[in-house]
This record gives structure tokens, C-alpha cells and sequence, in this order.
């Protein structure tokens, strides 16, 4: 659905639906210490497990954890993902 298309009260009711479904998942994801950039690192790697091999998809996923744990809430990169989560992906920029 095009926003331009909408009338005012359209676009105040969307507004809030999308406020709130971004606070339901902010609220999700900081219950487990993520936040959009390491959840969608995570899922991203996992994606890329088409070999097979037990061995090789448990390593990628290993990795694809480690990934996306340092850019978590409370990774190395945290404050890296935070401001990546806030700024883009939430369009804030």
C-alpha cells in the first residue's frame, strides 16, 4: 500500500501500527540481547548452509552465531549494531 495513496486518518492509523510493531520486536529482541543487526546476520548466514554436510552446515552456523553475537546488544560490536539498528534499518538516517 502506497502512504501517498492514504488519507490523513489512514496515515495516523498506520503510524501507530508500525510504532508498535516496532516496539513489539525491539521489545522480542532485547529479551534475548539482539537487535535487528544481528538477527538479520544470523539469518542471513544461515541461509548460505546448502552443502549438506552435517559437518560443514554446523560450522557455517557456528560461525553465522558468532557473527552475529558480536554485533548483539551485549557483542563486541554492540554499540556498532545498535546504531546500524536505530539509524538504517529503521529508517532514521
Amino acid at each position: 500500500m502506497d502512504p501517498s495513496t492514504l488519507n490523513p486518518s489512514q496515515k495516523k492509523e498506520k503510524s501507530y501500527y508500525d510504532s508498535a510493531v516496532q516496539w513489539i520486536e525491539d521489545t522480542y529482541l532485547s529479551f534475548f540481547g539482539e537487535n535487528r543487526t544481528s538477527y538479520g546476520t544470523k539469518e542471513s548466514l544461515k541461509k548460505t548452509q546448502i552443502t549438506g554436510n552435517k559437518d560443514i552446515d554446523s560450522i557455517q552456523e557456528s560461525v553465522g552465531e558468532t557473527v552475529g553475537n558480536t554485533f548483539g546488544s551485549n557483542g563486541l560490536a554492540g554499540a556498532v549494531g545498535d546504531s546500524v539498528d536505530k539509524g538504517m534499518l529503521k529508517g532514521n538516517v
